[in-house]
């Protein structure tokens, strides 16, 4: 299908009412020895899917993710809905995509009261539910956070780079509170590791071993860079360290194997070209699930996940029945598979987008819509507007955070253009990568003949995937994301 006749498609498929409700669900009852688990997420904002030691990634330890690995389930293929942490929230609460939720798929968006998350239903079916940390946001939530109670009260006095929040004294303070034998909900939120960093502390904590720290391929290889990751990589390390307080206080209370405890993070790591893109270290995110009352045994799966299948989860597995609206799909038998590698044939592909983030980033505050399919070998990414500035009009580039040296080293044309085009420059309409060959994504094989099959083909199930979960842009409405309101006047 040519890239005309894509557009074609984008601009005139209408979609039936019936099609958007149409979500297959595991609708397998709860063994009744597994009932009502407790639901601990733990979501960190902003971190790629290799920066974990269970990942292999050498330049970090991280102990007490790999100990909910090792004892869990570890999926090897886990995609985020939006590779920025507002729309990405918002798809986890919901399990819908962030395209089909309006303002609340944007960063500084609005949560309207219309929408109903899984912290609603369980708290509806006697759960106890609350967040410590960030929870849903940054935004303008109609009817208070949609992640629950706040139970972020309770401070540290710790640097100002790193979380102030005590998020172990907070879910302390959660669990008191509940009824006994009340099952709970929990979010734990951490702002590691989003940027700002403190500037050299993974050089000069001595936590980091500066020799195994590995650069991406579309980042320059300079000291200032690897500096720039190595504090990152102490980010990740520092929360990791208060998971294993986490943990400890879940097993002392006598509650951590009948939690169901998932890890992930809202999107890839906040670097040129990795958070706010397709890419995949934007888009693939950590994520592994221990629950010692069902996962009897180590896992590793490869089945695609997408951010949106945890609200589905997390009902199926406390025996509620998903609402239709949701477009994620629960992973529950995954879960009880007792079995590693492909389990689901089907799960063969995620699906990611991106709209806008900073605002200001580009004139009229017109966002950057793509959208992109990942599999095993390949992604395929379809940029709808490739006219527009991808990381925002130059030369402050809004879309990239601020505050990163990655990020001001790359403006130095005189030595780093190739690097600054890669993060910064227009891009085609069509981008096709061989990831298992291309782990940076630097060789576009778009228009190439000898993948005009693969093109098509992944060309056609990203347009299916959009028609029936409603993405605007299959309905002639594209633009509307362009309408929502900032409800912050510095959005980052």
């Amino acid at each position: 299908m040519s890239k005309q006749m894509f557009r074609y498609l984008l601009a005139g498929t209408t979609i039936g009412g019936l099609l958007l409700g149409l979500v297959l669900f595991d609708k397998t009852p709860s063994p009744k020895s597994i009932a009502r688990p407790n639901f601990l997420l733990v979501i960190t904002d902003d971190q790629s899917w290799i920066h974990t030691s269970f990942a292999g990634y050498p330049a970090v330890k991280t102990p007490n993710f790999d100990r909910i690995a090792s004892e869990g389930i570890y999926f090897r293929n886990a995609y985020t809905s939006a590779p920025t942490c507002t729309a990405s929230r918002s798809a986890i609460l919901t399990g819908q995509h962030f395209w089909r939720l309006g303002s609340a798929g944007q960063l500084w968006g609005e949560f309207p009261a219309s929408l109903t998350t899984y912290q609603d239903i369980l708290e509806k079916n006697g759960y106890k539910t609350g967040y410590t940390g960030k929870g849903w946001g940054p935004g303008k939530a109609v009817m208070g956070n949609p992640a629950g109670p706040n139970y972020s009260q309770i401070k540290k006095d710790v640097d100002p780079n790193f979380s102030t929040i005590d998020h172990v004294e907070n879910l302390k303070q959660f669990l008191r509170e509940k009824k006994p034998d009340q099952p709970f909900s929990f979010w734990v939120s951490p702002t590691e590791p989003h940027r700002p960093f403190l500037h050299d502390v993974g050089v000069n904590s001595g936590e980091i071993d500066m020799k195994k720290v590995t650069v991406p391929p579309f980042l320059p290889d300079v000291p200032v860079v690897r500096n720039d990751i190595a504090d990152y990589l102490y980010e990740i390390q520092w929360f990791d360290k208060e998971l294993g307080t986490i943990l400890q206080v879940l097993e002392e209370q006598g509650e951590l194997d009948n939690t169901v405890i998932v890890f992930t993070s809202d999107n890839g790591m906040a670097f040129p070209r990795a958070k706010s893109n397709n890419y995949e270290y934007g888009t693939h995110v950590p994520f592994a699930v221990r629950w010692g009352n069902g996962i009897t045994d180590h896992q590793d799966v490869t089945d695609f996940l997408s951010l949106t299948d945890i609200a589905p989860t997390f009902l199926d597995l406390a025996g509620i029945t998903p609402p239709a609206a949701m477009t994620g799909k629960s992973f529950r038998q995954q879960l009880l598979a007792k079995k590693s590698g492909r389990i689901d044939k089907q799960r063969n592909a995620a699906f990611s987008g991106f709209e806008r983030h900073i605002k200001d980033a580009r004139l009229e505050d017109r966002g950057y819509p793509s959208r992109a399919i990942h599999t095993d070998k390949y992604l395929y990414i379809q940029n709808l507007a490739p006219e527009r500035w991808p990381a925002g009009m130059p030369p402050k580039l809004l879309d990239i955070d601020d505050g990163s040296p990655s990020k001001n080293i790359i403006k130095q044309l005189d030595k780093y253009e190739a690097f600054w085009k890669l993060a910064a420059d227009k891009r085609p309409a069509v981008e096709l990568y061989a990831i298992d060959h291309d782990p940076g994504q630097l060789n576009n094989l778009a228009g190439n003949p000898e993948y005009k099959s693969l093109q098509a083909a992944l060309e056609q199930q990203l347009l299916e995937q959009m028609q029936q979960t409603g993405d605007p842009w299959t309905t002639g409405n594209g633009e509307i994301f362009n309408t929502y309101i900032y409800y912050a006047k510095d959005s980052q």
